[in-house]
């Protein structure tokens, strides 16, 4: 009898891991094939986004902390992969991502991102999807290409020009809404992931 209990139990078993691999295939969160899924661990309404933490290194030893919101580029200077910065160039081809937590500067001028792991100018910079930026001095049009701006910090509309340099093409995404120069938590979805 016993013998026949495991028979029948091992059975179930089998037919209940097939019948639980067709409903996963149906599943919405299911890999489609090889590589990342984007928006796992989510609910299907809420936006996908991704987050990198990164080093904050001011232009100057006297800059301020960096706020929330801020457009940054990635430092050309350390160029280690881990370092961001502020720029004043519009249209800056390195841009980096959103800030989305307030930077303290360096504790210590020249450090190493090695000699500043554990200290407070590190911080989550956004990279992909719905997101808020501070924008410069011009107004805004819903729908404009999203780039840095000539001030440090603040984003601005992506309008390439005849005479942009290679280093002068970095659109990042595209602004959301409407704003007038000088608005903050304007919303833009970004597209550098």
């Amino acid at each position: 009898m016993n013998r026949l209990y495991s028979v029948l139990l091992a059975a179930l078993m089998v037919l209940g891991l097939a019948t639980s691999e067709v409903f996963a295939q149906a599943g919405y969160r299911q890999n489609p094939g090889v590589g990342d899924v984007l928006g796992q661990g989510k609910y299907q309404d809420q936006a996908h986004k991704i987050f990198r933490m990164v080093r904050y290194v001011p232009v100057t030893a006297d800059s301020p902390a960096l706020a929330a919101d801020s457009i940054v580029i990635w430092d050309l200077t350390e160029d280690d992969g881990v370092t961001v910065t502020t720029t004043t160039t519009s249209r800056d081809s390195a841009v980096a991502g959103i800030i989305v937590v307030q930077a303290l500067t360096q504790d210590t001028d020249g450090n190493t991102a090695a000699q500043d792991v554990g200290k407070d100018n590190w911080t989550w910079l956004q990279t992909f999807g719905l997101a808020q930026v501070d924008v410069s001095h011009e107004i805004i049009t819903a729908g404009s290409a999203l780039g840095t701006s000539i001030t440090a910090g603040e984003a601005l509309m992506f309008a390439p020009t005849a005479t942009d340099t290679p280093r002068a093409q970095g659109n990042a995404g595209f602004f959301y809404d409407t704003a007038s120069g000088g608005d903050n938590d304007v919303q833009v979805f970004l597209r550098l992931d």
